[in-house]
């Protein structure tokens, strides 16, 4: 069994005010792929760093398979690490380097040499085994680091930024086969990035940080449908969800988003939402995807209510789509575009928001108004 327990987890260092990790608290199921992401200086690697035992535990308590981890030095906690910048030893081969662990917990030669041949197969780096790390490229070094980890075979799989050196065709490479891999082995793996592509592609469940602290917890697909507050819509997704701030007014039983340059009705669908947080409604932001924000004669005609006019100040073709960046009042606005789209930056453009995705937040808290009663 590889399930981890973080109860009330928090991370002081000397001299710091504020913990760089703080009251975190969370299950980590047999065979979950965990991503923590969230931006420089968030915790991230503080918090992986403790659950590998490089760094001390301030408060609270870490469990792995039920027994408590918090004095247990790294070598006897049946983890893994992979780190960001390989550590191979140089003046090893690559046998010797994926070899070297199993050696040193005494594993018989017999079975260092299956599970390393076997390993090397897995990750196709069978005829670097007499190479040394200076002889490799990136990409190479990075599935060895991984193949040192895999003979292992530990109850828990640790990766600190494992892909950061790579470029982005390598990147995307050995992130399919760390998930490949995942599926195979059904081992826990609990990995940190910044790169919400990573966190989005990869995990089970994604844990994003802000400041120390636990902003969510959730599926991939649900992290993005239903972000919980302010920090999570605008860190997840790309480009990011636009904000646009204003207050939720009624009007004969009509409920409209108002800000200084527009005024939306509110799909029927709100009202329960709206009704439950009363009290937030006069300062609100209005959250909405770039990709629910068109230009396209389709949504236009379908959604005449919910039509604004923007002057677009940038495009940015990507090949399968392209971004318009469009300026409403002092309000920025994103939209997904049809690749092909004529708009050019200055053009005054018709957008139709698809208010039925909308997000609404509470501009004192940021949380979402759907969270304002939990």
């Amino acid at each position: 069994m590889g399930n981890v327990a973080f109860n009330h987890v928090y991370k002081y260092y000397k001299d710091e005010a504020d913990p760089a990790v703080k009251d975190f608290h969370l299950d980590i199921e047999d065979g979950e792929f965990l991503i923590m992401v969230g931006p420089s200086g968030c915790g991230k690697s503080t918090t992986l760093r403790m659950l590998a035992g490089l760094e001390e535990v301030s408060e609270g308590d870490i469990y792995i398979d039920g027994k408590l981890m918090n004095y247990v030095s790294p070598k006897n906690r049946d983890i893994a690490m992979v780190f960001q910048n390989y550590a191979l030893y140089p003046n090893l081969t690559v046998f010797e380097n994926m070899a070297l662990g199993l050696q040193l917990h005494k594993v018989a030669k017999s079975e260092i040499e299956l599970r390393v041949n076997r390993t090397a197969k897995m990750l196709e780096i069978s005829h670097f085994l007499t190479k040394k790390p200076n002889q490799l490229s990136g990409g190479q070094k990075q599935r060895v680091a991984l193949g040192r980890a895999l003979v292992r075979e530990p109850q828990v799989f640790l990766m600190d930024e494992p892909l950061s050196n790579l470029d982005a065709k390598l990147r995307t490479q050995t992130r399919m086969e760390i998930s490949k891999l995942h599926k195979e082995l059904r081992t826990t793996m609990v990995y940190v990035t910044h790169d919400q592509t990573e966190a989005m592609t990869m995990g089970t469940r994604i844990v994003v940080m802000k400041d120390g602290r636990i902003q969510q917890v959730a599926p991939p697909q649900q992290l993005y449908d239903e972000p919980r507050n302010l920090f999570v819509a605008g860190f997840i997704g790309t480009p990011q969800m636009n904000f646009l701030h204003g207050m939720i007014v009624s009007v004969d039983d009509r409920y409209y988003f108002r800000s200084k340059r527009l005024e939306m009705r509110l799909p029927d669908s709100y009202l329960p939402l709206i009704r439950s947080a009363n009290n937030a409604l006069r300062n609100v932001v209005m959250g909405i995807r770039p990709e629910y924000v068109s230009c396209e004669s389709w949504a236009l005609e379908r959604y005449p209510d919910w039509i604004v006019s923007a002057t677009v100040q940038m495009r940015e073709p990507l090949g399968s789509n392209t971004f318009l960046y469009a300026k409403l009042g002092e309000e920025n606005l994103i939209s997904r575009a049809e690749a092909h789209t004529p708009i050019e930056p200055g053009d005054s453009v018709a957008f139709a928001l698809c208010m039925d995705k909308a997000h609404f937040f509470d501009r004192d808290s940021g949380l979402s108004l759907a969270c304002l009663g939990e």
